[in-house]
């Protein structure tokens, strides 16, 4: 009878545990370039309790995130950079729900050379600067801002033949930290409490006055609406957890 009630056991913890992989669900989702080191952080806590599910997060500018998912790739979420990108995709009937914003983004300048140090916006004026990274402002949110606020400042004009146009936020942060521009423009994110440090390090917000506010959004695209780990992965990165980590990495909140 002993035996019996082992083996009852042992075949309930066996379907327990199938039961538990029979669940579990990996999903794709296309995070904005300056989401790199925030968006990793808030998967793993979130992925704590559900140990058997699998989010694979690939980082792209958010215009080509965007075309990717018109062109049908296989996406469950889409947390881009702007709200433009996910409000295209509900308006053109390629997302079952409208968008959702989870932080406002800050624009930075910065230098990762010591004889270029960042101290005021105006020292991108200065003549031995040769090469500015900016992100592709075609397909980079911080990219237009950017535009913005050279344009607002008169800068632009001054400065136009040094732009390096980097394809997304990622790329034209990797033209400065490799040195191969002296000065650019990137996400306060990707420089924050556990993005990017040297020794060389120097940076600046710029005034929210001198470009339009980079409110960042998310949306489910039609691929993943049946999808239970994409809904829950999207609930979480707009709870009050998420938004504690934003914050941390130099986001806004509401």
């Amino acid at each position: 009878m002993l035996k019996g009630f082992k083996k009852i056991v042992f075949m309930g913890a066996l379907l327990l545990f199938g039961a538990q992989f029979a669940n579990a669900e990996q999903i794709r989702v296309l995070g904005a370039a300056s989401l790199k080191y925030v968006l990793e952080d808030i998967k793993n806590e979130f992925l704590k309790n559900r140990p058997n599910d699998k989010i694979e997060i690939s980082y792209t500018s958010s215009g080509k995130a965007y075309a990717q998912i018109k062109n049908g790739a296989p996406i469950h979420l889409f947390v881009a950079a702007d709200v433009s990108y996910p409000a295209k995709l509900y308006a053109e009937k390629l997302a079952p729900q409208k968008e959702e914003i989870y932080a406002k983004g800050k624009l930075v300048l910065w230098s990762n050379n010591s004889n270029f140090k960042i101290t005021k916006f105006t020292d991108i004026l200065n003549p031995k600067i040769l090469h500015i990274a900016i992100p592709n402002p075609k397909v980079a949110p911080y990219g237009r801002a950017s535009m913005e606020a050279l344009e607002a400042t008169g800068i632009l004009q001054k400065i136009q033949d040094k732009l390096v146009m980097g394809e997304s936020i990622g790329t034209a942060t990797t033209y400065v930290e490799s040195q191969n521009a002296e000065v650019g423009f990137t996400a306060l994110s990707m420089l924050g409490e556990n993005g990017i440090h040297t020794p060389t390090m120097s940076f600046i917000t710029i005034d929210e006055k001198l470009y339009k506010p980079i409110s960042q959004a998310l949306v489910i695209p039609n691929y993943g609406k049946d999808s239970k780990l994409a809904q829950a992965f999207k609930e979480y990165i707009l709870s009050q957890p998420a938004k504690d980590k934003f914050i941390q990495f130099g986001y806004a909140v509401e």
